[in-house]
Protein backbone atom coordinates (compact mmCIF):
# COMPACT_ATOMS: atom_id res chain seq x y z
CA UNK A 1 0.00 0.00 0.00
CA UNK A 2 2.77 2.48 0.93
CA UNK A 3 4.79 1.58 -2.16
CA UNK A 4 1.74 2.08 -4.38
CA UNK A 5 1.10 5.52 -2.82
CA UNK A 6 4.75 6.52 -3.35
CA UNK A 7 4.58 5.44 -6.97
CA UNK A 8 1.44 7.52 -7.49
CA UNK A 9 3.03 10.57 -5.86
CA UNK A 10 6.17 10.15 -7.96
CA UNK A 11 4.07 9.81 -11.13
CA UNK A 12 2.12 12.95 -10.23
CA UNK A 13 5.32 14.92 -9.61
CA UNK A 14 6.83 13.74 -12.87
CA UNK A 15 3.64 14.71 -14.68
CA UNK A 16 3.79 18.20 -13.19
CA UNK A 17 7.45 18.56 -14.06
CA UNK A 18 6.80 17.44 -17.63
CA UNK A 19 3.89 19.86 -18.00
CA UNK A 20 5.91 22.78 -16.63
CA UNK A 21 8.71 22.14 -19.09
CA UNK A 22 6.43 22.32 -22.11
CA UNK A 23 4.76 25.63 -21.28
CA UNK A 24 6.07 28.90 -22.70
CA UNK A 25 6.94 31.51 -20.11
CA UNK A 26 5.52 34.96 -20.64
CA UNK A 27 6.38 38.10 -18.77
CA UNK A 28 3.79 40.80 -18.10
CA UNK A 29 6.10 43.68 -19.07
CA UNK A 30 7.92 41.98 -21.92
CA UNK A 31 8.84 44.15 -24.88
CA UNK A 32 7.21 43.31 -28.19
CA UNK A 33 8.13 44.36 -31.70
CA UNK A 34 5.65 46.14 -33.93
CA UNK A 35 4.59 42.78 -35.41
CA UNK A 36 3.89 41.35 -31.94
CA UNK A 37 6.91 39.08 -31.62
CA UNK A 38 8.70 39.27 -28.27
CA UNK A 39 12.03 41.09 -28.14
CA UNK A 40 14.57 38.92 -26.38
CA UNK A 41 17.18 40.25 -23.98
CA UNK A 42 19.87 38.35 -25.87
CA UNK A 43 19.04 40.26 -29.06
CA UNK A 44 19.37 43.60 -27.29
CA UNK A 45 22.55 42.56 -25.53
CA UNK A 46 24.13 41.51 -28.83
CA UNK A 47 23.43 44.97 -30.25
CA UNK A 48 24.57 46.95 -27.22
CA UNK A 49 27.83 45.01 -26.79
CA UNK A 50 28.80 44.98 -30.50
CA UNK A 51 31.90 47.17 -30.66
CA UNK A 52 31.81 47.14 -34.47
CA UNK A 53 28.65 49.28 -34.49
CA UNK A 54 28.40 53.03 -33.99
CA UNK A 55 25.75 54.39 -31.65
CA UNK A 56 23.64 55.40 -34.66
CA UNK A 57 23.88 51.87 -36.08
CA UNK A 58 22.91 50.41 -32.71
CA UNK A 59 19.92 52.77 -32.57
CA UNK A 60 18.83 51.68 -36.04
CA UNK A 61 19.13 47.99 -35.18
CA UNK A 62 16.99 48.52 -32.08
CA UNK A 63 14.41 50.29 -34.23
CA UNK A 64 14.58 47.36 -36.65
CA UNK A 65 13.77 45.04 -33.72
CA UNK A 66 10.64 47.11 -33.16
CA UNK A 67 11.62 49.47 -30.35
CA UNK A 68 10.09 52.83 -31.17
CA UNK A 69 10.63 54.68 -27.89
CA UNK A 70 13.72 56.88 -28.28
CA UNK A 71 14.05 57.32 -24.50
CA UNK A 72 14.13 53.56 -24.08
CA UNK A 73 16.81 53.27 -26.76
CA UNK A 74 18.84 55.97 -24.98
CA UNK A 75 18.46 54.11 -21.69
CA UNK A 76 19.52 50.80 -23.26
CA UNK A 77 22.59 52.44 -24.76
CA UNK A 78 23.38 54.27 -21.53
CA UNK A 79 23.20 57.69 -23.18
CA UNK A 80 20.19 59.07 -21.33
Amino acid sequence: MIIRRRILVLAALLGLAWGCGTQRTSFPNQLHAADGTPIRFEDLQAIVTDNQLTDDEKRQQMRDLGIEDEQLIDALLGTS
